[in-house]
Formats: structure tokens, sequence, C-alpha cells
């Protein structure tokens, strides 16, 4: 098997490349809520385009994924004794570029159901990141980054965080959709 996380990227590298794939995942959504709200509140032109889309887009999840995974990881480290949560983590944010890339292709969908596009981005965001999300968890309790007795703990921590974030954000999508 690869080991993924036998080179690193830096740090910042990874999380630019992150925050890209964020903001790529999150582009086509984010340009009807600008177009929406610069039509109401009369925004500028300059504001209401789609590379201000692409990279407002970007920043509440961003923003999101740092602040929770540093808590949890954090957090594994001290219940789990050591391991390496640093691979284990470096592993989950590239598996969650690959995720928001191939979500940015399947959202091109949106073309020809824009009017479906804020139930579609409920359903299949959470579904295909919990899926990937899963089976690299399953890759990495294979490349041993964590003592298996306490796997369970580290699977249970960062699926339930994956959950409840997802679960909020689709229940907000979908109140949203409705007002």
């Amino acid at each position: 098997m690869i080991d993924i996380a036998k080179k690193k990227l830096p740090f910042a590298v990874v999380a630019v490349l992150l925050y890209l794939s964020y903001c790529a995942m999150s582009w086509y959504v984010s340009r009807g809520v600008l177009a929406y709200y610069g039509g109401q509140n009369g925004l500028g032109k300059w504001f209401v385009n789609d590379a201000w889309a692409f990279f407002l887009g970007g920043i509440v999840p961003f923003v999101l994924y740092m602040v929770i995974s540093r808590f949890i990881f954090r957090s594994l480290v001290l219940k789990t004794g050591g391991g390496d949560i640093r691979s284990l983590k470096y592993g989950l944010e590239l598996t969650l570029i690959a995720v928001n890339i191939l979500l940015f292709a399947l959202k091109f969908m949106y073309l020809a159901l824009p009017l479906y596009a804020t139930l579609i981005d409920a359903i299949i965001d959470p579904v295909i990141t919990l899926g990937f999300v899963g089976l690299y968890l399953f890759y990495a309790f294979g490349r041993n980054y964590v003592e298996k007795s306490r796997y369970r703990l580290v699977v249970g921590q960062v699926m339930s965080a994956f959950i409840a974030v997802y679960g909020i954000v689709a229940f907000v999508n979908l109140i949203l959709a409705l007002v």
C-alpha cells in the first residue's frame, strides 16, 4: 500500500490547496447567493461576479474545518496517547482536497437543474464527503497511524464531527431554501 503521508507538503501549501478546493466546491452556490443578494440590495456589479463568488464561497467552510480539526486532533493526541495523528490529519486534508474537486465537477449538474441546486447540495455534499472520509479512515487503519485498540475512538470523533457539521449545514441550507 502506498503511504500518502511519507513525503509531506508544507502546512501552508496544504492549507492553500484546501482553501482553493473549498472555494471550487462552493463556487456555484455562492455565485447564486451573491447574484440574489446583489439584486435585492443593489450591490455594485464589481462585487457581484464569479471571481468574488469563488473566493468568498470558500471562506466559511475552510475556517470551519480549520477550527474544528484543530480542536479534534488536539484532543485525539491526548486521548490516544500519541500515534501518528499528524499523518492522519495530513491524509484527511488530502482526502478533502480530492473530494472537494470531485464535488466541484459534480456540481456542473446545477446548470441543468438550477432550481434544485440547494436541495442537491444538501444531499450530495455530506454523502460523498462522509463516504470518502470513511474510506480514508479505513485506509489509515491499515497504515497503523494509531494503535489499533484506540482506532475506534479516532473514527468516532472524526466521523461524528463531520456528521454534525454537515448535518447543521444541510439543515441551514434547507431552511434558507424555503425562506
